[in-house]
C-alpha cells in the first residue's frame, strides 16, 4: 500500500442563536447546517451504509454542536429550508432573467425538499449529534470536540482560563459523543510553545511587511499549549504545514502569495507525511498538506473556481436563488452565464479523478505516508455548492484504489506512532501563518475588552458572591466574549460591524450582571433574559472555578 488519505473537517460557527437574522445571525448558521452539514453527514451515512469505515475525521465544535441540538433553532431550520422551497416557486416567474433561470427553480425545489425531508428525518433520530455519534459507533468517522467557545488559545494569558475552556468543552463533547474526544482541531491551529505569552492588549514591538505583529510579553513563562492539551486526555492535535517548515528551523518564507511548496522543499519535508511529537510530551501534530490541499482552497486556481461551478457571490435578485455559474472570475456578478448542473456533476468527477491522482502522485514516493487534508466542513455545499458530491466522489475512489485507504487521525496514530520529535514556533493557519489574522490596532480593544472583563468578573464573584444564575452567567458572557470569531471577522472577514457589535454586547452584559452582584440585586428579570439568549456553554463550573478559585472543588488528596 503506497499510503493514506486522513480528511479532516471542522465543523464550525460562533454562537449566532438569537443575535440577528440576517445577512449575519441565524441565517448564516441555517446556510451552513443545511447547505453544508446536512448534505455531508447524509453522504458520510451513504458510506456507511455501504460498508465504509475509517473514513474521517469530523470536528465538530461545542458550540456547533450546542447549536443544532437546539430545538427551536431545528424547527426554524425546518421553516427556513421551506421558505426556500417557496423561493424556488419565486423563481418561475422571474422570466426577465432568461429560460435557464426558470428552468432552474425546479431543480432548487426538488434540492431544498430533499434537503428539508432529511432534515425531518434526523431529527426524528435525535438529531445531528445522535447522528454524528452513531456514524463514530460503528467506527465510520473520528470525532473531534473542541475548547468551549473556540478562543484564540496562543493568547490567552491565564492558565487556568486555557484549561477551563478545555474541560468545558470537552466536556460537553463526552455528552453526546460515544466516546471523550482524543483529538482536536484547535481554533485555529494556533500554537504556543512553553514560554511568556505575547499581549495584544498593547501596541507591537514591530508589525512585519506581511502584517505579523511581534507582541510585547506579559506575566510569566507559561507551559507550552500541548502540555494543558495532555492534561486533558488529547494525544493529538492538527497544526499547519508552516508550522513544521519553521520547527525544522528552515528559513523564512512567504507564506501569503504563495503557500504552495516548490518540489525539491516538499521531498525535504518527511515530517509531513508521518506526524511529530510535540517536544518533550506525548501529543503527536499532524500537519495539513497544503500542496495537495491547495487543489480545493485556492481561490484562484482552487476547484471551486472552475468556471462551471455555481459562483457563490453571484445572487441574482430578490425571490431567485443564486443561479450563475463562475464564468469568468473578472466578471461581474450580472455579466454571468446560467449554471448547468449537469455540466458542474461533470466537472465533480474530473476534479474527484484529479485529486486522486495527486493523493497517488505525492504518496508515491513515501510508501506507508499519510497525507492529510483539512477544511472547513462548511467550505462544502455552503461556499462550493458541488463540495459534498466531490468529497463523496473521492473518498469512493480512494476506497477502491489497492493502493490507498483513507483513514481517521486516531487510527493513524495508533497503527503509526510518530517517533520524531520537533520543538514547535508559535504559529497559526491564517495570515502569514501568524497572529496577523486575530491582531491588529483595530482589533486591540478587543482584545483589552476581555482583559477588563476577566478583571470585573473575578472581583464580582470573589468569595462566592452572587446567585448561582448570575454567576454562571457572568462565566458564560465571558466565555463567548473570547471566540476567536470576532477578531478573525474584523481583519479577515467581512462582517466587521457585526463582530464588534457582538463584543460590545457580550462585555456589557457581563459588566450589568457584576454591577448586580456587587450590589446585591442579582435576582432581576435581566439575568433571565440574559440566560435565554446566552446558554452556551451549559456547564460552566470549570470556568467558575478558575475565576474564584475559593469555590473551585477542592483537589483529591
Amino acid at each position: 500500500m503506497s499510503g493514506e488519505f486522513a480528511l479532516v473537517l471542522h465543523t464550525h460557527l460562533p454562537h449566532l442563536k438569537g443575535h440577528g437574522v440576517w445577512p449575519v445571525g441565524e441565517e448564516w448558521l441555517f446556510q451552513a447546517w443545511a447547505g453544508s452539514w446536512l448534505p455531508v453527514t447524509r453522504m458520510l451515512e451513504r458510506l456507511a451504509d455501504d460498508g465504509h469505515r475509517d473514513v474521517l475525521t469530523l470536528g465538530v465544535t461545542p458550540l456547533a454542536a450546542h447549536q443544532v441540538r437546539d430545538p427551536r433553532l431545528a424547527r426554524d431550520l425546518g421553516t427556513w429550508l421551506g421558505g426556500q422551497m417557496w423561493r424556488s416557486e419565486e423563481q418561475r416567474w422571474h422570466t426577465d432573467m432568461g429560460p435557464e433561470v426558470v428552468e432552474l427553480a425546479t431543480f432548487y425545489w426538488r434540492h431544498f425538499a430533499d434537503l428539508l425531508a432529511y432534515h425531518q428525518d434526523v431529527e426524528a433520530r435525535g438529531g445531528l449529534t445522535a447522528v454524528w455519534a452513531d456514524l463514530a459507533a460503528r467506527g465510520v468517522v473520528q470525532l473531534l470536540g473542541g475548547p468551549a467557545t473556540h478562543p484564540y488559545l496562543p493568547l490567552v494569558a491565564d492558565p487556568t482560563l486555557i484549561d477551563a475552556q478545555l474541560a468545558s468543552g470537552l466536556g460537553d463533547h463526552a455528552g453526546w459523543a460515544p466516546a471523550p474526544s482524543r483529538g482536536l482541531w484547535v481554533p485555529e491551529m494556533g500554537y504556543r510553545p512553553r514560554g511568556p505569552v505575547g499581549d495584544p492588549t498593547a501596541a507591537p514591538v514591530r508589525v512585519d511587511r506581511y502584517g505579523t505583529p511581534t507582541l510585547p510579553p506579559r506575566g510569566p513563562a507559561l507551559p507550552g499549549l500541548e502540555e494543558h492539551y495532555a492534561a486533558h486526555g488529547i494525544d493529538h492535535v492538527l497544526i499547519d504545514t508552516a508550522t513544521l517548515w519553521a520547527g525544522e528551523g528552515r528559513p523564512g518564507r512567504d507564506w501569503t502569495a504563495n503557500e504552495v511548496l516548490a518540489s525539491g522543499e516538499y521531498a525535504d519535508l518527511p515530517a509531513l507525511h508521518e506526524g511529530v511529537l510535540i517536544g518533550d510530551g506525548e501529543v503527536a501534530a499532524f500537519a495539513r498538506d497544503l500542496n495537495v490541499g491547495c487543489h480545493v482552497w485556492s481561490a484562484a486556481a482552487g476547484y471551486p473556481a472552475d468556471v462551471w461551478y455555481r459562483d457563490y457571490f453571484a445572487h441574482g435578485t430578490f425571490g431567485t436563488h443564486p443561479s450563475w455559474r463562475v464564468t469568468d472570475r473578472s466578471l461581474p456578478p450580472d455579466a454571468k452565464q446560467p449554471y448547468v448542473p449537469a455540466a458542474a456533476a461533470e466537472r465533480v468527477e474530473a476534479h474527484a479523478q484529479h485529486f486522486h491522482g495527486e493523493l497517488r502522485r505525492t504518496l508515491a514516493d513515501r510508501p506507508g505516508g499519510v497525507v492529510v487534508c483539512a477544511y472547513d466542513t462548511e467550505l462544502f455545499g455552503h461556499w462550493w455548492f458541488e463540495g459534498p458530491a466531490w468529497l463523496e466522489a473521492v473518498l469512493r475512489r480512494v476506497a477502491t484504489d489497492p493502493e490507498l485507504r483513507t483513514t481517521t487521525l486516531a487510527s493513524r496514530r495508533e497503527r503509526h506512532p510518530p517517533t520524531r520529535r520537533l520543538r514547535l514556533p508559535e504559529s497559526s493557519w491564517g495570515h502569514a501563518k501568524s497572529h496577523a489574522s486575530w491582531v491588529a490596532d483595530t482589533t486591540r480593544p478587543m482584545w483589552q475588552a476581555i482583559d477588563e472583563a476577566i478583571a470585573t468578573a473575578r472581583a464580582a464573584l470573589a468569595g462566592g458572591r452572587g446567585r448561582p444564575e448570575a454567576r454562571e452567567q457572568v462565566a458564560r458572557e465571558l466565555a463567548l466574549l473570547m471566540t476567536s470569531d470576532w477578531p478573525y471577522m474584523v481583519l479577515r472577514g467581512n462582517a466587521a460591524g457585526y463582530a464588534e457589535e457582538r463584543v460590545r454586547g457580550h462585555a456589557d452584559a457581563l459588566a450589568n450582571l457584576c454591577r448586580l452582584i456587587e450590589e446585591g440585586r442579582d435576582d432581576v428579570p435581566e439575568v433571565t433574559r440574559l440566560a435565554a439568549v446566552d446558554d452556551a456553554p451549559r456547564d460552566v463550573s470549570a470556568f467558575l472555578a478558575a475565576l474564584d478559585p475559593s469555590t473551585a472543588p477542592a483537589a483529591a488528596g
